[in-house]
């Protein structure tokens, strides 16, 4: 049985958090995608470097009314990917900000952190000026990654680099655990004596 792990989307309405997670399940893009209400869950096997994991991904709603909802979600979680609009970067990674802030002070304190900017397809990647994301992620040690859903660019990479991740320290931690383990005694000696009784 695959090893299974809980993921959660973060960021506000209409970043295209449905839309990458859309992407990774079909393969395909919906510009017609309704938008989240209250969370989505989908639970997707995920192969990457002949190692498989199981992720339980939940997709959150980014708007403000849905936002006193969304700790609930980050309990156990492995991974949080934070998404922002490359189209208005500086308005929009302002609010991923917070999300980050939020999945720091608030989630668990081993869980991974990537940004993700999508919607790349929309902008010229030599006009925008991604400085201060950079800085805030070198700061904060989170993954930056930017992506299309649209075009499917840069979603595998994700992925891939998380299941890498979880899956390299699943299985150090088991092995270490199974070493760990003390060792069984044998109670059988290792030669056998013929015996006389008188």
């Amino acid at each position: 049985m695959s090893p299974l792990f809980k993921v959660v989307l973060l960021g506000d309405s209409s970043v295209g958090k449905t839309s990458l997670l859309n992407r990774l399940i079909t393969d395909k893009f919906d510009p017609n995608l309704p938008n989240t209400i209250g969370a989505a869950f989908i639970s997707k096997e995920y192969t990457s470097n002949d190692r498989t994991v199981r992720l339980d991904i939940w997709d959150t709603a980014g708007q403000e009314r849905y936002k006193s909802l969304t700790p609930m979600y980050y309990r156990n979680a492995k991974e949080a990917l934070v998404c922002f609009d490359l189209s208005c970067p500086e308005a929009s990674f302002e609010r991923a900000r917070y999300w980050v802030d939020q999945i720091k002070t608030l989630g668990p304190p081993d869980i991974k952190v990537r940004v993700v900017g999508n919607k790349k397809d929309l902008v010229d990647e030599s006009e925008v000026n991604l400085s201060m994301v950079h800085e805030f992620c070198e700061e904060n040690e989170v993954s930056l990654y930017l992506t299309s859903a649209k075009m499917g660019e840069g979603v595998k990479e994700i992925f891939d680099d998380m299941v890498g991740l979880i899956d390299r320290e699943f299985f150090e931690t088991s092995s270490e655990q199974s070493e760990s383990l003390p060792q069984p005694i044998s109670l059988l000696s290792r030669g056998t004596k013929n015996t006389t009784c008188c």
